[in-house]
């Protein structure tokens, strides 16, 4: 293989201009999908552009190799793995080339997400809508002929496509039509394989005819029944759901659809499952666009993820089904909804609760249910869990009772249970049983789980593969469900693909007797002490966790997750990248490269937005920080990241000599130096280190002296951390102030040091152990005493809340996590509480507010906009589309400056709004981001509230100073 990976290096220099991964990490990541498998390939391959495509195939064809097209890997059937070269089309091939009235054309990477909210501006959408559709690829859908829950009305992939750009065995480009643009076959290699695919199908018509299950939702395998028509063979039909075996796809021509006239649902409840089964008869005939059932077991894990969820579903409920009706105009979906529940509640006594929707947010909340399913399937982590391996079976709508009664007594044979989510209407069934693949006597019953639930579905006229691909789990047994189609299949193949570059093992090829799965491994306890507090197990079932299902690789505004991979689209960049990376290394692979393994860890931003948006709520930022800390014990630092790890030390020597400090911060050649020793960005505007710091300031005036009074009920231990210290001590001051105001009493504890966020950020656990260790010994006592620790800056909030107690065994730092309350949290409840003044001042600014990541990691809610909107005058726009792509020190290195801007892009874009005059946040590194990428001044909602309150005039004073111009 070594040698293998030699030669591609050597030959492709030059020809291919993507990018070409030959390392072991790049190729572990590649190695798993949405599936329980692993196979890593032997080099992934990112193509640029469409000459990269026919190199690719070329190349394949003259070396013996194979190609693996993948998108998203979103796939749970393992469609994309294999164990020749990965061809990643998600990072390049993302573009929409045109917006036509009722048709679009695209590239395969782009997200289904994506496409229909460009489709949205001109009223129109992308018909069939995957569960995935924010990470899911069209080039992905293309290959597994996907649909969604709403295939009733809008069928499968392949009934929306007008033509594909596929390239060939042969290197060539053919532009697949539907016959009815096609011209007369010529000489090309589309030519002939029109000519040869017609004359196959139409010798075969008969078998052809007769060998289809007796349910219309099937997929598996090649279609073939509608390929061939009067004016010739469809290949754009044979094509879709042919999962890259037969050739690359590098564009396709969608029709798309209107968006709904109107819109109904309802949930309707159900004492017994089998009720629910049944007034799923009662649905069909008004052709829903989804008719979603959910069981009990799903329905107790989704109430556990999901409060909305507990409220809307009574406990008792045994399942439920969830149902929409799209119709052209509003009045006309409501009065079928009223029509179904007067049918199952009223005459037939089935349901025992309704919740109808009427409008677009009631029907979101109804919807809410269903989306938090799957993730709370995800959730369970290590040990027995939901696995999807029969989870795609397709059967007639009404044999669907008769098939679960069967599948249940199969289960209960191999003495396990399963979750179901099943589209009713359809009969189409998506069955998880909860298996722990990591046991040998577990990790035996999938294939006998799966041979004898397979046998059930063929003979009940069903099919193994209704939505989701064949790939690795369902090839095996195709040849079953098929039966005489196979050599057809077989000849299909080889026409297409007579050396066998595409895609090998899926679909045709695999030897249906082989009773073996190649599972993903599963990490084993460290071998090596761990550097942060875990429980018991915890590390290796956090990674396990992680079940692929690409949820983080989402670019929906709505989420925050991942800042670097929205930039890069890269693999590694992904949170699920980082679960894989080190459950490899858990598992034993020791072919890791330290530096490589650096470079995907150093990718995590600490942001913490994976931890809380991930299905599964994988903990990646606390995996990735134990990563750089196993790194840098056997490796070190380099010199930039040393620096970085002790910026906090630096910027207090810093402000020592402020002066000259800031004389050299502004100084072109001091700035180009800096980058080339340590590898800090010239282009970055560095804040101005403050002559005093605030804790000197603070000393002056006897802030760090307790008051003797008690005539305070409240009071408060200011943590100030870096920024508000070193940087601007206005901030500092303005919290002060805004709490002398109110009566608080403040108390500025000497002594204290930063939180310990950035060394932490670097993998020097040591090193932000100590400065952990050192502010608790002053924080504890007060904690103890009654006072709220108060911190301006989120970051700081959440070093103290959270990482401390990860960093340290001590009943201390549990006791200070306790009493951490960041600041516009502590006073939008004195707010509500009725103790916040309002004796504001006028103030008329246009302000865009920035919500940081670490206000989200908090958990307690966003109330700086909320508190900025009761100052009289002050019009607040909130600013929550990105992180803004500084994530601490991340922004500060060389190599991450453009990465950093662009992760911060939709957030400074909004800032650029002409009706955005300032900006405000209540991170002191968001700050640094919004004022370069803005020229804004931007300052912490505290200060706006001194400003209103009156209290501090040079706080005006620096909102109307421009900003220092940056030294280029």
């Amino acid at each position: 293989m070594d040698a293998i990976r030699r030669r591609l290096r050597d030959d492709w220099r030059g020809h291919f201009h993507g990018e070409l991964h030959l390392d072991a990490i790049t190729r572990t990541l590649y190695a798993t999908d949405a599936s329980l498998f692993q196979i890593e390939p032997v080099a992934v391959a990112v193509p640029r552009d469409l000459e990269d495509l026919q190199f690719l195939v070329r190349y394949a064809g003259d070396q013996q190799l194979t190609l693996m097209p993948r998108g998203g890997g979103t796939g749970v059937a393992g469609e994309s793995l294999g164990p020749g070269i990965a061809v990643d089309m998600s990072v390049h091939f993302r573009g929409i080339l045109d917006v036509g009235l009722d048709s679009v054309r695209v590239q395969p990477g782009v997200t289904l997400r994506s496409l229909n909210q460009e489709l949205a501006k001109n009223g129109r959408r992308f018909g069939p809508d995957t569960a995935s559709a924010a990470s899911c690829t069209v080039g992905g859908m293309l290959a597994t002929n996907a649909s969604g829950s709403n295939v009733m009305v809008h069928g499968y992939t392949r009934d929306h496509v007008r033509a594909i750009r596929a390239v060939f065995d042969s290197g060539d480009v053919g532009d697949v039509e539907r016959p009815a643009a096609l011209s007369s076959p010529d000489e090309s290699r589309f030519g002939i394989l029109t000519s040869a695919i017609g004359a196959l199908l139409d010798r075969h018509a008969d078998a052809i005819r007769s060998s289809r299950p007796r349910t219309p939702y099937d997929r598996c395998g090649y279609l073939l029944h509608d390929v061939l028509t009067p004016l010739g063979p469809d290949l754009t039909k044979l094509l879709v759901g042919s999962e890259g075996t037969l050739a690359l796809f590098a564009e396709a021509t969608l029709q798309t659809v209107p968006l709904p006239g109107g819109r109904a649902a309802v949930l309707l409840g159900f004492d017994r499952f089998d009720d629910a089964l049944a007034a799923a008869l009662h649905v069909r005939p008004l052709v829903p666009s989804a008719c979603e059932m959910l069981d009990r077991r799903l329905l107790s894990l989704t109430r556990a993820q999901s409060p909305d969820a507990a409220r809307l579903i009574p406990a008792a409920t045994e399942a439920i089904l969830l149902v929409e009706i799209e119709r052209d105009s509003a009045d006309d979906a409501k009065q079928a909804v009223l029509e179904l529940i007067e049918t199952v509640q009223r005459t037939h006594h089935l349901a025992t609760h309704v919740l109808p929707a009427f409008d677009r947010d009631a029907i979101a909340r109804l919807w809410q249910v269903r989306e938090a399913a799957l993730p709370a399937l995800y959730s369970l982590g290590k040990g027995a869990r939901p696995l999807a391996f029969i989870e795609d079976v397709g059967v007639p709508p009404e044999s669907l009772p008769e098939y679960i009664s069967k599948l249940q007594g199969i289960l209960h044979r191999f003495e396990t249970t399963a979750s179901f989510m099943i589209h009713a209407a359809t009969g189409q069934v998506h069955a998880r049983p909860f298996l722990d693949p990591a046991l040998p006597a577990d990790a035996d019953k999938l294939w006998a789980i799966a041979e004898q639930t397979y046998a059930l579905v063929h003979e009940m006229g069903g099919t193994i593969s209704t939505q989701h691909g064949t790939g690795i789990a369902r090839t095996p047994w195709v040849e079953k469900q098929v039966g005489p189609l196979l050599p057809i299949f077989r000849e299909i193949k080889a026409l297409f693909d007579p050396r066998g570059l595409f895609n090998p093992g899926k679909i045709v090829g695999i030897d249906p007797s082989r009773p073996a799965w190649p599972l993903r491994q599963s990490p084993a306890p460290p071998a090596k002490p761990v550097r942060l507090l875990w429980e018991a197990d915890e590390l290796a079932c956090q990674t396990s966790a992680c079940n692929g299902c690409g949820s983080c690789r989402t670019e929906d505004t709505h989420q925050r997750m991942c800042p670097t991979f929205r930039v890069t689209h890269e693999e590694a960049a992904s949170p699920r990248a980082k679960a894989n990376l080190l459950r490899s290394l858990l598992a034993g692979n020791a072919t890791l490269g330290a530096g490589d393994v650096r470079q995907v860890a150093d990718l995590c931003i600490n942001c913490k937005m994976c931890a809380i948006e991930c299905p599964a709520h994988v903990n990646i930022p606390k995996l990735m920080i134990e990563t750089k800390a196993a790194n840098l014990a056997e490796h070190g630092l380099d010199r930039s990241d040393w620096l970085l790890a002790r910026i906090e030390s630096a910027a207090a020597l810093g402000s020592n000599f402020a002066l000259v400090s800031n004389t050299l911060v502004g100084s072109r050649p001091f700035r180009w130096l800096a980058e080339k020793v340590f590898g800090i960005a010239r282009q970055r505007r560095m804040p101005t280190f403050a002559a005093r710091t605030f804790l000197k300031r603070a000393k002056r005036r006897g802030w760090t002296q307790k008051s003797r009074s008690r005539r305070s009920a409240m009071k408060v231990a200011y943590f100030v951390d870096l920024f508000p210290n070193v940087f601007d001590p206005l901030i500092a001051e303005a919290v002060v102030a805004v709490m002398q105001h109110h009566g608080v009493e403040v108390y500025v504890p000497p002594d204290q040091k930063a939180c310990g966020m950035a060394p932490l950020s670097q993998g020097d656990v040591e090193l932000a152990r100590d400065v952990v260790r050192h502010n608790l010994r002053l924080l504890a006592e007060l904690a103890r005493d009654g006072y709220t620790i108060l911190c301006s800056e989120p970051t700081a909030a959440v070093m103290l809340r959270q990482d401390a107690v990860d960093l340290l065994d001590d009943p201390e730092a549990k006791i200070v996590a306790r009493h951490v309350e960041e600041l516009t949290s502590f006073l939008w409840r004195m707010h509500e509480n009725g103790r916040l003044r309002t004796d504001f001042q006028r103030v008329d600014v246009s302000l865009g507010h920035h919500v940081p990541c670490h206000v989200k990691a908090l958990g307690a809610g966003v109330h700086g906009p909320d508190l900025l909107s009761l100052v009289p005058g002050i019009r607040v726009h909130t600013i929550d589309v990105s992180c803004s792509g500084m994530a601490g020190t991340y922004g500060l290195k060389a190599k991450n400056f453009r990465t950093s801007l662009e992760a911060g892009r939709p957030m400074l874009d909004e800032m650029a709004r002409p009706r955005v005059l300032y900006g405000s946040t209540e991170c002191g590194s968001c700050r640094m981001q919004m004022e370069q990428g803005s020229g804004k001044r931007t300052l912490h909602p505290v200060q706006y509230l001194a400003m209103a309150y009156g209290l501090l005039p040079q706080i005006e004073r620096k909102l109307r100073e421009p900003l220092r111009d940056l030294v280029n």
